[in-house]
């Protein structure tokens, strides 16, 4: 809706509300002369530039994640989780007064929030010319840089054709025996090594037993149902495959890129942002180092990573893996990088995971590891109670440890819940995905139980 639309849409004290909180002068009884003013002020670009310092203070993020979305419409729970996400709680409602933002039930009757086309436009314009105002650029880049272009998706057909051809037994936890896993990564374009020991988790399913990009495509390929983890033992190809093989290269690539925004925006929440800022603003040879301080609002550590090694590891590799940037070094060992072709066709804001409920998100506060504990990261008493029906505390204070034994998971099925049921119930409330293992530990646990005949809770276990 353009502005002009908005404004007779409003109702006269909303418009009251606009010309009180600018002081225009004109009656505050008339329409007409609300909308003519209002009209006439915010098609003043000082009026804007102005205006432009008070609606971003304090709202950075809200305003540039608006600014970058696709669409003008947002309801009011999404828009309560956006400022939620930048501390400015019930703070969106000033924006009402503040003339950007305005209700309207023209789109089947529901409640709804519009951003007029003209300024939501021009904020987009804004905000990005101030971010890049923040970086150091350059025509050429270094004579020697990396682009992987669409490699990703052409491994993906090599390790589907190595299952198919292959019997590739699995270890009890569910991941490939090294011998396979060796042989995988030898006959993949980018090469990779085995991981040699360490501690990984947050990133993937099978992040903690493979190598990051290995791990990205494994875990794709088993989401998207390429591949299965079978019941004896053996991985093989799954019913996605034939939709897969029908799939052009770009439609492929962007089914990556989609699966590696949403499977990484948990443990770096701005990930979408910060992508398509890229997009926006790295067209020229573009200074890394001086791209991560700009950034530096958006990228914070996790746990074991680093700001620095997230920017370095988890973005800008995976986005050159992705075939999203070229990067190399120059002859100074500074690290310049630049927005593909390809990239630009992908990172746009239909890329962007949906939004998120709140309600549920603030749920998540589990981060389940791969040997089996359980991290609580805040006070959901509804959640902990659950939580202790199948895992015993470990550890108390501000981070509770809880963490999963046979005899635990054994007492959770004996209170009357079912291990499918416990699994559900991880799966919903972990801020990063369940790692492989300790899914395929629970579920060799519920076959093994229901078909024992001496199991006294076998029929709980299989209903």
């Amino acid at each position: 809706m353009k502005l002009s639309e908005c404004l007779n849409a409003a109702d006269i004290a909303t418009l009251r509300g606009v010309a009180n909180h600018y002081n225009l002068s004109c009656s505050r009884h008339s329409k007409l002369a609300l909308m003519q003013e209002i009209l006439y002020t915010f098609q003043s670009k000082s009026f804007l530039h102005g205006a432009m310092r008070e609606w971003t203070e304090g709202r950075d993020y809200v305003m540039l994640r608006l600014a970058l979305e696709s669409r003008q419409l947002f309801s009011p729970e999404e828009l309560a989780a956006v400022f939620a996400a930048s501390g400015a709680d019930g703070q969106w409602e000033e924006a009402l007064e503040e003339g950007w933002l305005f209700p309207t039930t023209r789109y089947g009757g529901r409640l709804m929030y519009c951003i007029p086309t003209e300024l939501h436009r021009w904020l987009r314009s804004a905000i990005v010319q101030q971010f890049a105002e923040k970086l150091v650029t350059a025509s050429e880049g270094p004579l020697i840089y990396q682009d992987e272009e669409t490699a990703l998706s052409r491994d993906v057909d090599v390790f589907l054709e190595y299952v198919r051809n292959h019997d590739v037994r699995l270890t009890t936890d569910g991941s490939m025996y090294k011998r396979h896993l060796t042989q995988v990564l030898e006959l993949l374009e980018i090469p990779e090594a085995p991981l040699q020991g360490g501690w990984r988790f947050g990133y993937g399913r099978r992040f903690h037993d493979y190598p990051d990009r290995f791990a990205l495509l494994y875990d794709y390929s088993y989401h998207t149902d390429l591949v299965s983890e079978d019941a004896d033992g053996f991985l093989r190809l799954s019913e996605g495959v034939q939709a897969w093989m029908t799939q052009s290269a770009k439609e492929r690539q962007r089914a990556l890129v989609r699966f590696y925004l949403s499977l990484y925006r948990r443990p770096i929440q701005r990930l979408p942002q910060i992508a398509l800022l890229l997009a926006h603003t790295a067209h020229r040879w573009t200074a890394s180092e001086a791209m991560f301080a700009a950034l530096s609002d958006f990228v914070q550590p996790y746990y074991y990573d680093s700001p620095e090694q997230i920017w370095q590891i988890r973005i800008l590799k995976m986005f050159r893996h992705l075939g999203l940037i070229r990067i190399g070094d120059d002859e100074n060992g500074q690290t310049w990088f630049q927005i593909t072709e390809l990239g630009q066709q992908l990172l746009t804001p239909d890329a962007l995971p949906g939004s998120q409920e709140q309600t549920a998100e603030r749920q998540r506060i589990l981060i389940v590891q791969p040997n089996f504990e359980i991290v609580v990261t805040a006070d959901q008493p509804t959640v902990t109670a659950n939580l202790s029906l199948f895992a015993e505390l470990r550890q108390a204070g501000v981070l509770r440890i809880y963490r999963m034994t046979e005899e635990s998971i054994r007492k959770g099925v004996a209170a009357g819940r079912s291990l499918q049921q416990w699994l559900t119930f991880l799966h919903n409330h972990s801020q990063t995905p369940v790692p492989g293992n300790v899914e395929r530990t629970i579920e060799e646990w519920d076959r093994l139980w229901a078909a024992s005949p001496d199991n006294p809770e076998e029929d709980t276990l299989t209903s």
